[in-house]
Order: C-alpha cells, then structure tokens, then sequence
C-alpha cells in the first residue's frame, strides 16, 4: 500500500468549531505555523485553544494558562474566558500572565475583558521566549484549576523560513474520497480510501521543494 511518506505538516483545525455544537463541552488546540523573517522577528497563526467543560466544570473565566515549548516552561502565559477559550491579555507589555482566578467574578460572567485588551495572537516579542527551533516545536497549554487539578492540552509549532514554499492541502475528501470514510476505514485497517494517484502528485510537488501542510479538523 502507498504511503505518504514525505516531510508534511498537519495542522489540526480548532476544535472550537466543533465544541459550539457540545457546547464547549471538548478541550483541545490547533497547531500553529510560525515563520521567522530576515531581521530575526517572528510571526505565528493565532493561538487557538479550548479548555472544555468535560474537563474544567467550574466557571472557567480567569483560569492561567501557562506554556511549555520543548519541555521547558517559558514565560508567556494565557488566560481562559467564559467559554474556556485562551487569549493572551494586552494590557501586561512583559507578556506575562499572573492574574488570580477569581471564582465568584467567573461564576458571575465578569471576567471577560474588552475585546480591545485580548488576543490570541502572539507579538514577536512573546515568540521571541519561546525558545523556538526550526522545524517541530511540541506546546503543552496547562491549567492548574482553583480545585486544584492539572488540565493539559497540547499541539506544534512548525517553525520556518520566510522563504519555505508552502502548497496547502485539506484531507477530508481531497486526499480521501470522502469524509467520513476516509477516516473511519483506516482506522479500522479496511482501507486507506484514497483517490488514485494523489500518493504521486503529492510527491511529485514535494519533490520541487515544496512541503506540504495538511489541513483537518478530525
């Protein structure tokens, strides 16, 4: 059986897309893609990141989120709104995080802040402590609840040059023959359900120097 066997990124879509549907019931958090410029900055995809109900049922509004890139902590952290969802607060210009949950306020829905004093995308700064390398970076996103379990949550950092050249696939019906079965048929060994030939094209445009970034939501 052919396989894709050529250097590939896959990046995970957020699963935020789904959890509306469970009611922010899921955690999880898609990978990001990072590119360093010629003067050394870098830029990254936003920080997309859910920590779900099933997994944090106090309010979860104000709850720290902190990072470790490469199995070292680094010292950016986030924090969760009301829906679980990360953003990086605008107001501390260390890039630091170091608010203290405060359950009555979240229960409340008071601890959202504006919209003007969050975001989910880094600054080149922040990305700047990451301590990032070329290539995979592994993030782990950790929340320490105020009952105090340890929630983790974790994808990569695909770091690269300005000058990589990207072709940017889906999966689910492009490579596959269609959504559903193109995930649940390998899994179960039955089949891969791939369409004919895409093993060669796909080679054949990693072959020009191409790496390839897969896109999923499974």
């Amino acid at each position: 059986m052919a396989r894709l066997s050529m250097s590939a990124i896959c990046v995970l879509i957020f699963i935020g897309d789904i959890a509306k549907a469970d009611n922010n019931f899921l955690t999880g958090a898609n990978d990001i893609i990072a590119v360093v410029d010629e003067d050394g900055d870098i830029k990254a995809s936003p920080f997309n990141v859910q920590f779900g109900k099933k997994d944090i049922w106090l309010p979860r509004s104000g709850h720290v989120v902190s990072l470790e890139v490469n199995e070292k902590d680094v010292p950016v952290g986030m924090v969760l709104d009301n829906e679980g969802q990360a953003y990086f607060p605008t107001l501390k210009s260390d890039g630091s995080s170091n608010r203290q949950y405060r359950f009555w306020s979240a229960l409340l829905g008071m601890g959202n802040p504006s919209p003007k004093h969050r975001t989910n995308s880094a600054t080149s700064s922040q990305l700047s402590r990451f301590g990032l390398q070329m290539g995979s970076n592994p993030i782990m996103y950790r929340v320490t609840t105020s009952s105090g379990s340890i929630v983790t949550t974790s994808a990569v950092i695909h770091l690269m040059n300005n000058t990589a050249k990207l072709v940017v696939s889906d999966i689910d019906g492009t490579v596959t023959r269609s959504n559903i079965r193109g995930m649940i048929l390998p899994a179960l060994g039955l089949s891969d359900w791939k369409h004919n030939g895409v093993v060669e094209l796909y080679r054949k445009i990693a072959n020009q120097g191409y790496q390839i970034v897969y896109l999923t939501n499974r």
